[in-house]
């Protein structure tokens, strides 16, 4: 069987009715539309909680270095955040969001490598991981107090984004569609860009 994916405008998608995919670039059809996917399917997602205190301590200490570095340098402390996600497709509704990434825009970076370099095995191992591609990213997300993202769409429908909540107060969470559901610390959440939401960090190839 030929597919084909077709480019369109999101706001072709866009509904007021029950939630569906509406990715802003492309859709690639037969692939399943889900807000929120079964994490027992992925066996790689067991490996991932595993490895939560790994992931946390090593992203403690890049924070704790990018923090030192920002008391002496104004130009460090000015570019907190390695996304100008003031520019892009995500967008803040009210607050502070600053990311320490990984993979940027299909690009890896080597001194995340070299700062973190076993959570990069660990992210390396998942199977399907995306890179190289302009709307691939792995980061670390960090959400100051009292902030929230504005709702938005994913650019297409061949990828899943995995949620790994490291450091959570309570009451914070996620919608995706029309279902909202809790972050808990060490719990991943696998779930489609494509629906309308408001927050993202593992992103992987969904060509089933």
């Amino acid at each position: 069987m030929t597919h084909r994916a077709a480019l369109l405008r999101s706001a072709l998608c866009l509904t007021t009715a029950k939630p569906r995919p509406s990715p802003t670039l492309f859709c690639f059809p037969g692939l399943e539309s889900a807000p929120w996917h079964d994490t027992s399917k992925f066996e790689w997602v067991k490996h991932l909680e595993a490895n939560r205190e790994t992931i946390t301590n090593e992203y403690l200490a890049l924070k704790a270095q990018r923090d030192a570095l920002a008391k002496n340098s104004e130009e460090v402390a000015n570019e907190a955040s390695d996304y100008k996600v003031y520019d892009k497709e995500h967008q803040l509704h009210q607050g502070k969001w600053d990311w320490l990434s990984y993979v940027t825009q299909g690009r890896r970076q080597a001194d995340f490598a070299v700062q973190c370099p076993k959570t990069v095995e660990i992210l390396e191992d998942i199977p399907g991981f995306m890179a190289g591609l302009p709307f691939a990213y792995s980061f670390f997300s960090i959400l100051k107090p009292e902030s929230s993202i504005k709702a938005h769409s994913a650019p297409c429908n061949i990828r899943l984004r995995c949620h790994f909540p490291l450091i959570v107060p309570e009451g914070c969470g996620i919608r995706v569609g029309d279902e909202t559901r809790q972050w808990e610390e060490g719990k991943a959440l696998v779930l489609d860009g494509t629906k309308r939401k408001v927050y993202a960090v593992v992103l992987c190839w969904f060509l089933t």
